[in-house]
Parts: C-alpha cells; sequence; structure tokens
C-alpha cells in the first residue's frame, strides 16, 4: 500500500514540475519551437526581399502591376498603365480592397512583400494544427511544419516577390483544416465553425479567382469524407465563384486581353477555350504534356513532400486543374517551381502529405514512422538541392541583392523624378519604384506594344509621357531606334547619364502620331 501511495505521489511530483518548468501561458514545446522556427524564418527572408526591391531588383511583372493596382485602387481608379487593363480584368483581386487602407498610410512595395513572407510563414500553423488533429502528435505536427519553412518552393516564392495566391495559402489551409473537421458542441457552437469555414474559403477565393477551383473540388473531398450537406454547399458555391467570376467577370472586364491570353497558344485565349480545345483535341494536350514534360514537373512538386500525397489521391485532387493550367502553356516559367504559379501545387501537396501519413500510420503504426523518416529525409534534400537560401546550391548572392551592385544610376534617375507624379516610361526594374502614378509603362510602351495585354490603340497615351528612363545598351534594334528618335526629334531632352542609366524629361509636346505599334 505504502509502495502504491509512493507511486502516486512520485507521479504527482512529476506532473507538478513538468507545470513548473513549462509555464501554462505559454503554447506546448512543439508549437514554441515551430514559432520561433517561422519567426526566424520571417526576419532572414523578410530582410532578403526588402534588399532584393532596394536594390533594384523587382520588375513590373507583377510586382509593378500589383503596386498600381493597390494605388489606383485607393484614388478611386481602374487602368493599370503597366500590363494594360483594369485593375480586376488582370485577376479578381477583391481583397486589394482591404489592403486600400494601407496604401493611404504610405504602403507601397516593401510592406506587400512582407506580408506576403509573413503569409508564408503562417500558413505552417494551420499546417500544424492539422497534422496535430490527425495523427495526435504534436511532434510530428512540428515536422510537418518545419518541412513547410524547408520548401524549397515556399522560399522562391518569397522571393519572386508579391502575389495575391500567395496571400491567400493561410486562408485556404486554415479553410481546409475547419472544412474536414466536424463540428463539436452546440448547434450554434457547430454553426459558427461552418461560418468560419465558409469565411475563410472565401477569403482564398477572393485573392484570386483560380483558387475557387480547388475550393470546389475541396467540396467533392467533403462528400467523400462524409460531409455531404455542407460538401454540396462548398461544391456548389466555389464552382458559382468559378463560374461567375472567373470564367465570365475576368474576361469580360479584360474585353478578351486576359492574363491566359498570350500562354496557352492554339490551345486558347481564356481557361475556358483551354478546357473545350483540350477535350475537343486530345492529341493537342496529349503534345502539351509530352513537351512540357509533365512528369518532372510533378516530381518538383511532389519530392520535397516524398510523394506522400499520393497516399491520399482525394485530397491531391485539388490541384489538378492548376496543374493543368500550368502545364498547358507555352511558356515555360509557369511550370518552375520559383515562380508564383505553384502556390495552390504547394499547399495541397502539403495537406494530401499530412493525410497521406494520416493514412499510412492508419495501416500500421511503423508504416507512419517510416513514411514521417521519409519526409524528414526527402525534404532537407530538395531544401538543399532546390531551394534559394544560403544553406541551398542554388543561392545566389546577386538574385537576393547581398552583393555589392551598382544602383547609382537607377537612384540617380528615382531622385530626379522625385515627387513629380507625371507619367513614366521606363526599364522594368524601375516600374516597382514609380507605380504610385496613374501614367507608368514599361519602356518601350506606349509606343511600341511589349508584354502589354491591351489591344493596340486601348489605353494609348504617350503624350501623357513626362520621364523616360532608359539603359540604352540593354534595348533591342526597335527600341534603341525608338529611344534615339525621341530625342532627335526634341520631342525629350535635358538628358542625363549615371553609370548607364540615362534619363530624359520631355521637352515639347509629341511631334506626330506615335502609334501603339504591335
Amino acid at each position: 500500500m505504502s509502495l502504491n501511495t509512493t507511486t502516486i505521489d512520485e507521479a504527482a511530483e512529476d506532473d507538478s514540475f513538468s507545470a513548473r518548468a513549462w509555464p501554462s501561458w505559454l503554447p506546448s514545446p512543439p508549437m514554441t519551437i515551430l514559432c520561433v522556427a517561422m519567426a526566424f524564418w520571417m526576419v532572414k527572408v523578410g530582410r532578403l526581399v526588402i534588399l532584393r526591391h532596394d536594390k533594384f531588383l523587382t520588375n513590373d511583372f507583377d510586382l509593378g502591376i500589383h503596386d498600381q493596382s493597390l494605388w489606383l485602387l485607393a484614388h478611386f481608379k481602374s487602368w493599370n498603365t503597366v500590363y494594360g487593363g483594369p485593375v480586376f480584368a488582370h485577376h479578381a483581386m477583391f481583397m486589394y480592397i482591404f489592403m486600400v487602407p494601407l496604401v493611404w498610410l504610405g504602403g507601397g512595395p516593401n510592406l506587400w512583400n512582407v506580408m506576403m513572407v509573413a503569409a508564408l510563414a503562417l500558413t505552417a500553423v494551420p499546417l500544424y494544427a492539422l497534422a496535430k488533429r490527425r495523427l495526435d502528435n504534436a511532434w510530428v505536427a512540428l515536422v510537418i511544419g518545419i518541412v513547410w519553412l524547408l520548401s524549397p518552393t515556399t522560399s522562391w516564392l518569397a522571393q519572386e516577390t508579391f502575389h495575391p495566391e500567395v496571400m491567400a495559402l493561410p486562408f485556404l489551409v486554415t479553410g481546409y483544416y475547419l472544412a474536414t473537421t466536424r463540428p463539436e458542441g452546440t448547434p450554434l457552437e457547430a454553426r459558427r465553425h461552418n461560418i468560419l469555414t465558409v469565411l475563410c474559403l472565401l477569403a482564398a477565393m477572393m485573392w484570386k479567382e483560380d483558387i475557387a477551383l480547388v475550393v470546389t473540388l475541396m467540396g467533392l473531398a467533403l462528400l467523400w469524407r462524409g460531409r455531404r450537406r455542407f460538401g454540396w454547399a462548398v461544391f456548389f458555391g466555389a464552382l458559382a465563384y468559378a463560374v461567375v467570376i472567373g470564367a465570365w467577370l475576368v474576361p469580360t472586364l479584360a474585353h478578351g486581353d486576359t492574363a491566359y491570353g498570350m500562354l496557352y497558344g492554339a490551345m486558347g485565349h481564356t481557361p475556358t477555350e483551354v478546357f473545350v480545345n483540350s477535350v475537343k483535341h486530345p492529341t493537342w494536350f496529349a503534345h502539351r504534356l509530352n513537351t512540357n514534360n509533365a512528369l518532372s514537373y510533378a516530381n518538383r512538386i511532389q519530392a520535397p513532400w516524398a510523394w506522400l500525397g499520393v497516399l491520399s489521391p482525394i485530397t491531391l485532387l485539388m490541384a489538378v486543374p492548376q496543374f493543368f493550367i500550368n502545364i498547358l502553356t507555352t511558356a515555360k516559367f509557369t511550370f518552375v517551381i520559383r515562380y508564383h504559379y505553384q502556390a495552390i501545387p504547394l499547399a495541397v501537396s502539403a495537406l494530401a502529405a499530412v493525410e497521406g501519413i494520416t493514412w499510412a500510420r492508419s495501416k500500421r503504426v511503423v508504416f507512419g514512422h517510416l513514411a514521417v523518416a521519409g519526409l524528414i529525409v526527402s525534404s532537407l534534400y530538395t531544401a538543399v538541392q532546390w531551394g534559394p537560401l544560403s544553406f541551398a546550391h542554388r543561392y545566389n548572392r546577386w538574385d537576393w541583392g547581398t552583393l555589392t551592385v551598382q544602383t547609382n544610376g537607377w537612384q540617380a534617375a528615382l531622385d530626379r523624378i522625385g515627387d513629380d507624379t507625371s507619367g513614366v516610361a521606363v526599364m522594368y526594374q524601375l516600374v516597382p519604384h514609380l507605380t504610385h502614378r496613374e501614367v507608368v509603362f514599361t519602356y518601350p510602351n506606349p509606343w511600341i506594344r511589349s508584354n502589354y495585354l491591351s489591344s493596340a490603340g486601348t489605353g494609348r497615351s504617350p503624350e501623357k509621357v513626362q520621364w523616360v528612363v532608359v539603359i540604352p545598351r540593354r534595348l533591342g534594334p526597335r527600341e534603341l531606334a525608338l529611344w534615339n528618335s525621341l530625342i532627335a526629334s526634341g520631342e525629350f531632352g535635358d538628358v542625363q547619364t549615371v553609370e548607364g542609366v540615362v534619363s530624359a524629361r520631355r521637352l515639347q509636346p509629341p511631334t506626330g502620331a506615335n502609334p501603339l505599334q504591335p
């Protein structure tokens, strides 16, 4: 009897010691470690992204587009001159409306970039919560969160700078976690749970219309999991959003000049046309998959997650629309892991990996252990081989701006324009630094149509351009001829050159017609 009493007392002392060693007001040790890792990643990567912009290594497409869109909305305007069309004709980025007050408070590219870095890091939290609930093991959940931060694509997305679909990731992953978790408690609590789920998924879709396709298939996943009533609601709601906003509103606002138009060649100019032609001409579809090496692309997405997603095909199905949207293009950058097109495949791969480990563990515990071990090895290997951070083989100090680069020329041109908010036509590197104005073109626009979605003659306003900034030695023959003609005609002059960057201001109105050439 005394032995039992002693054992109970020792256990009580152990519990007491544990409580004293780890204050109750702190998160659990695994969650605390994850928070520290997230904070370290945000500080490290956030600093690099800010440096990248400050060293003039960011571009018109797409940081310049997004920053001008936000500035235009904040000033109740709509025509984006960087890409050539109304703000919401580029993409249905309705969440930008909630960012407008930040523009009024002085927000700009560096703020948007830091917000995106935070969104990427915070996505680890719902992944951790999902894994902890599925596996009932906080330490394995910690592994999932760390793998997310280590994933090569996660860091590449940060380096590419601000994109709306990346901002959507914490909302999408949280929505999935809530949607696949049956609400408990009173009917009122269950209703609140479902409302919060819908709000998260709606917010994700409002960042970009493509995400509605993911949520549509999420509804099918919910049906498979037994949440029939809610699953049907999610399916039809997201499908309606995809049809009305993605297939009708955006192309209508763009008058046919959609952001997709130049990416798919003969397969079509809108997502709907690409889908129809893929069905009508399966040989075109198969040829594009083969040409773009679809299997290699799938490996780049799945390898950081040890291909565990294939153990949960219902979950992995959610990435199928975006997979084909990316792989069917004629533009190779859409299926490279360093660009924003991989945001959705990355998130779905992470979710499917968690579900895959859960399935493996349900068959036999040792299978779950092996899956986690494989995940750790695969994530470390791919992070070193494919990632852009300092420990990886593909780390490039130039890309991050950590090398001493010549920026005096860009800065001199920027200082010369100063607070003048009149129209400019400048090279792509300078565009994101001059987008808080109504007219900013990437030279040779608006004279020669180049990487510009608007049809010729639409939005053309060369007379509004008061400053031109170029590096002549980087111009092609047509662009250089245009520059020489602008100077020779006297239309632009008062030339200043610093480190090869040449700026000129308008001296007289256009001397004649300046058609926007195709």
